[in-house]
């Protein structure tokens, strides 16, 4: 997995390439609680460049999403490619977790 972070103001995307597996999900945890430590009111996961998302993956966007939402802040799913928006899909996780605007 590749990641970049590209912050704006007060927004972060974190755009992930690449097979989101085990020990990638890990690293995607660490970053998103480094940047939980910062000022930053959202972070946008774009994955449209993912071609696959484990459950630890999902566990991770999912446990996140709802810790920064409890503290009025967003952490959601921006864009996903056909593979990861298909296993969103069938895990039932894509409505709670992508953004719909």
């Amino acid at each position: 997995m590749a990641m970049r972070k590209i912050v704006s103001g007060t927004d972060c995307e974190l755009v992930l390439d690449g097979r989101i597996d085990g020990p990638a999900a890990n690293e995607l945890e660490v970053e998103v609680l480094g940047l939980a430590k910062t000022p930053l009111q959202a972070v946008y996961v774009n994955l449209a460049g993912a071609d696959f998302l484990c459950s630890a993956a999902i566990r991770v966007l999912l446990q996140h999403h709802r810790q920064w939402k409890a503290l009025g802040r967003t952490l959601v799913v921006s864009r996903t490619s056909p593979e990861v928006d298909e296993i969103l899909d069938l895990t039932g996780m894509r409505d709670l977790i992508v953004d719909a605007g």
